[in-house]
C-alpha cells in the first residue's frame, strides 16, 4: 500500500503484440466450448484467481481485462474468451491473455495457438527472467498515512542469456495528490484512484524503501513449480493492459499480489479477511505452504538502534564522536565480539549519515574504506541476527472487536467496540520497533444499564501515535494525530461528543529494554455547537512486562475542553494481559479532577483479534 513515488512504467515492449501470421483453418468454436463446459472450469478457484474475482464479483472492471462487460459471470468470461482465442484474431487474442490461453490448453485439450510468437512475452521473460519469485513485505511508516499499513510487492530474479544476474520488482500503488485528507479519504476509499502496476530494477525499490525512507524489507521465497512460474509470467503480462482503480480497502497492493499468487496457489484465496493488508497476503501463502525462510534487508537507522542497546551512552557518545570525525572506533581492550559490534555500529552509522544526507558518497566510501582496513578474522565467527518477532508472520491479527463495560462516576454502560484495523497503544507491538498505535475507522458504542439509551462514544477516521525513542545516533521524534468523532469532559465531568482533529510532537526515552517514558505536548481544533481550540499535553510510561502483560500509565491535561475554558486533569492506568495470538483482557482505571470535583472511571474489555 505505499504511494512512494515510484513511476516507472513496464518496460514491455509497446508495439504491435504480434507479426501477422498465415490463416489457420476455422475451428469449431461450439465445439470447443462444449468441451470446455463439460470440464467445470467457470467454477475452479484458479480461474476466479486469473479474473481476479471476490466472492464471485470482478475487482477489476476494465473491458480490456473483463470481455463479458455488464453481462460478466465467470461463465459467460469464459465463454467470450473461448470465442477471442478462437475466433478470427486468434494470434492476436493469445498474446493478450496467455495465462488464460495456458490455463485452458492445460486442463481441457484445446488447440495449440502460437504463443511463441508473442513479442511482449518474449521481450518480457529475456529482459525480466522469473527463475525465482519472492514476496517482498516494506515496513509500516506511521509518518507517512499512505505507508502505514506497510506495502507488498513481488521480486523476480533470473540471469539473461549471457549470464548476469538481474532483479526486478512488479509493484501496484497509487499516488495522492493532496494532504487534505477528507478529500484523500474520500478518493482512495469511496471514488477510487488511478492505480500504477509498474516494473523497475529492483535496486531501485532498495534505494527507496531502505535508503530514503529507512524502512525494512522482508523477502519471502516463492515456491513454485516451473509450470506455476510459466503461467504467472504470462498472467503478469495480461495486467499490463489493465487501466486499475486502487481502492485502499477493496483493491490495493495486497489484492492484487493476493491474486497474482493465487493463479499459482488458488488456495490462497480462501484466507478471507476483512480488509485485506499485506500482512495478511504474507501470513495467508504462509498458511499455504508458499514461503521459504525470509530474509531481512534493514535500514542503516534501525541496524543502529538494534546495535546501540548494547553500548552504555557514554560508548555511544565517545563513538559518534569519532565517525563524524572519520576516526575508526575505539576497540579498546574489549572481546572480539566488542570489537565486531563496534565495527557494525561504525558501518551502520556512516551508511545513515549518507543517507541523511549529512555525509558525501565520496566521504562514506573513503569511511567504509577504512572500517575494512580494521576488520579482522575474527569477524568471520560472529553475525547480527534479525529479531524474528519483528517478522510480519509474528504479527498478530490487524481486526479487533472487543465487548466489555465501564462506570464512569455512578454510571454503568455496556461496551462494543471495532477496529477493522490496525492496532492500539495497549496491543502487543514488539513487531515494531518502537510502541505504536494506528486506528482506522474505529468504532466505540455503548449502552446505559440505567435505561438511558444508546450512545455513540467514538468514531474515528484515522488516529496514529509513535513513542519513538531518542538515541544518540538517530534522534528521533514522537508524536500523535487524530480525526474524528471523540468525548471530550464538561466542567461536571460528563463526556460530550465533539468532532476534533488533533496533533502532538514530543520525545520518548527507553528505559532499558522494557520501559518508555514519553512526554507529547498536544492539542487541536474541536468543534461542538461552535468551533474551538484545546490542548491535551500528555506525559506517559509504558511498561512491557511477563507472562504476556503491559502497563500504560498516561497523565494528561486537558485545558478548554468543549471551548468551555475549564481545565481537566486525567490521571488513567490501563493494563492488558494476552491470551494466546487471539486474544487480549484489557482493564482500565482513571481519576478525573477539575476544580474541586472528582470523579473516576473503570472499563473491561475483552477483545478478539481476527
Amino acid at each position: 500500500m505505499n504511494f512512494s513515488g515510484l513511476r516507472a512504467a513496464f518496460v514491455f515492449a509497446v508495439a504491435s503484440l504480434v507479426s501477422p501470421v498465415k490463416a489457420q483453418a476455422a475451428w469449431d468454436l461450439p465445439r470447443i466450448q462444449i468441451h470446455v463446459l463439460k470440464q467445470g472450469l467457470a467454477a475452479d478457484p484458479q480461474w476466479a484467481a486469473l479474473l481476479h474475482l471476490e466472492n464471485g464479483r470482478p475487482l477489476v472492471r476494465d473491458q480490456s481485462f473483463l470481455l463479458s462487460g455488464a453481462e460478466f459471470s465467470p461463465q459467460a468470461e469464459l465463454d467470450a474468451t473461448l470465442a477471442l482465442l478462437y475466433g478470427t484474431s486468434a494470434s492476436m487474442a493469445v498474446c493478450r491473455f496467455p495465462a488464460r490461453y495456458l490455463w485452458l490448453k492445460a486442463r481441457a485439450d484445446l488447440p495449440p495457438l502460437p504463443l511463441e510468437a508473442c513479442s511482449d512475452l518474449q521481450e518480457f521473460k529475456t529482459r525480466a527472467p522469473m527463475d525465482h519469485l519472492s514476496l517482498v513485505f516494506a515496513s509500516e511508516t506511521l509518518s507517512q498515512p499512505s505507508s502505514m499499513m506497510g506495502h507488498l510487492f513481488l521480486k523476480l530474479s533470473g540471469q539473461v542469456a549471457d549470464g548476469t544476474s538481474r532483479e526486478h520488482a512488479v509493484s501496484f500503488y497509487t499516488e495522492p495528490v493532496s494532504w487534505n485528507l477528507p478529500k484523500l479519504f474520500y478518493e482512495s476509499l469511496v471514488k477510487g484512484m488511478k492505480g500504477f502496476f509498474t516494473l523497475a530494477p529492483y535496486q531501485n525499490q532498495i534505494e527507496t524503501y531502505i535508503g530514503k525512507e529507512g524502512r525494512s524489507l522482508w523477502e519471502y521465497p516463492v515456491r513454485l513449480t516451473p509450470d506455476q512460474r510459466e503461467l504467472l509470467q504470462a498472467h503478469l503480462i495480461e495486467l499490463k493492459q489493465v487501466e486499475f482503480t486502487y481502492l485502499f480497502q477493496r483493491y490495493n497492493c495486497a489484492t492484487l499480489v493476493k491474486h497474482v499468487l493465487g493463479v499459482a496457489q488458488p488456495s490462497i484465496l480462501q484466507h478471507k479477511d476483512p480488509w485485506t493488508t499485506p500482512k495478511d497476503v504474507v501470513q495467508a501463502a504462509q498458511a499455504s505452504d508458499m514461503l521459504d525462510t525470509a530474509t531481512a534487508l534493514t535500514a542503516a537507522r534501525w541496524t543502529l538502534r538494534i546495535l546501540s542497546d548494547s553500548l552504555t551512552p557514554a560508548q555511544q557518545g565517545m563513538m559518534q564522536r569519532r565517525i563524524e570525525a572519520f576516526e575508526p572506533p575505539n576497540v579498546g581492550e574489549g572481546s572480539n565480539r566488542d570489537a565486531f559490534v563496534h565495527r557494525q555500529v561504525a558501518r551502520a552509522y556512516n551508511q545513515h549519515l549518507l543517507q541523511s544526507g549529512r555525509r558525501s558518497r565520496s566521504d562514506a566510501q573513503r569511511y567504509q574504506g577504512l572500517l575494512e582496513r580494521e576488520t579482522r578474522p575474527s569477524d568471520e565467527n560472529w553475525s547480527i541476527e534479525t529479531d524474528q518477532r519483528r517478522n510480519p508472520l509474528a504479527s498478530p491479527p490487524d481486526t479487533q472487536v472487543a465487548v466489555g463495560a465501564s462506570r464512569t462516576g455512578d454510571e454503568n454502560r455496556l461496551l462494543l467496540e471495532l477496529l477493522p484495523t490496525s492496532h492500539r497503544l495497549e496491543d502487543r507491538n514488539d513487531m515494531y520497533f518502537n510502541e505504536s498505535s494506528l486506528a482506522l475507522f474505529d468504532l466505540a458504542l455503548s449502552q446505559s444499564l440505567a435505561g438511558r439509551g444508546a450512545r455513540l462514544e467514538r468514531a474515528t477516521i484515522y488516529s496514529m501515535e509513535s513513542l519513538l525513542p531518542r538515541d544518540h545516533f538517530t534522534g528521533g521524534w514522537s508524536g500523535r494525530f487524530q480525526m474524528g468523532m471523540d468525548r471530550q469532559w464538561d466542567d461536571r465531568l460528563i463526556r460530550r461528543s465533539s468532532l476534533l482533529v488533533s496533533g502532538g510532537l514530543g520525545v520518548t526515552r527507553r528505559w532499558g529494554t522494557d520501559i518508555d517514558a514519553f512526554a507529547v505536548l498536544g492539542g487541536g481544533l474541536g468543534y461542538r455547537s461552535g468551533a474551538y481550540l484545546f490542548g491535551n499535553p500528555t506525559v506517559g510510561v509504558v511498561m512491557r512486562q511477563v507472562f504476556g502483560m503491559k502497563s500504560l500509565l498516561t497523565y494528561t491535561t486537558t485545558i478548554n475542553g468543549l471551548g468551555q475554558g475549564h481545565t481537566i486533569h486525567e490521571a488513567k492506568w490501563t493494563q492488558s494481559k494476552y491470551v494466546g495470538r487471539n486474544w487480549t483482557l484489557v482493564g482500565s482505571y482513571g481519576q478525573l479532577r477539575h476544580a474541586g470535583a472528582r470523579t473516576r472511571d473503570f472499563s473491561f474489555r475483552v477483545k478478539h483479534l481476527f
